[in-house]
């Protein structure tokens, strides 16, 4: 994806070098693209994550979906100013568990990147699946139009 302003380029080649590095499982590809002070709202296990227990939880889900069958992102919007921006993304999530069996759902997907150093980092990520109100129920079957 080409663009006129060569920070917001090197935003998207970043952006798609995290994407990439989860799906080849590569847990140092991954973790090159975070802040060293992330805080992170997962969809799973707790409220939040603060640095080095976020890639405990990333190596964990690795290891859940032993092989991606898909990360994808679609719908995506940045807002950005000066060394700050911000990436909403409808995400399709999925791989195959210990049984064999594909998993997978849409998610949203909302992340803080800052420049650091010359480089973006994301400082903030929030991954999230609406539930139903009335059963507590998470509601893995919606998707997005057009999917």
């Amino acid at each position: 994806m080409l663009h006129a302003n060569p920070t917001l380029s090197q935003l998207h080649n970043q952006i798609d070098q995290w994407q990439q590095a989860i799906k080849r499982g590569d847990m140092h590809g991954i973790r090159s693209n975070y802040a060293d002070d992330i805080r992170a709202f997962d969809a799973v296990k707790q409220l939040q994550f603060l640095k080095a227990d976020y890639f405990t939880h990333w190596q964990q889900c690795l290891e859940f979906c032993q092989s991606h069958v898909a990360f994808e992102l679609r719908d995506i919007q940045i807002r950005h100013s000066g060394d700050l921006a911000l990436l909403s993304a409808m995400l399709y999530c999925a791989g195959t568990n210990d049984k064999g069996e594909v998993q997978g759902c849409w998610m949203r997907l909302t992340q803080g990147w800052q420049q650091q150093q010359g480089q973006w980092r994301i400082f903030h990520d929030h991954f999230s699946v609406p539930f139903d109100m009335v059963s507590g129920a998470a509601l893995f079957n919606l998707q997005p139009d057009g999917a």
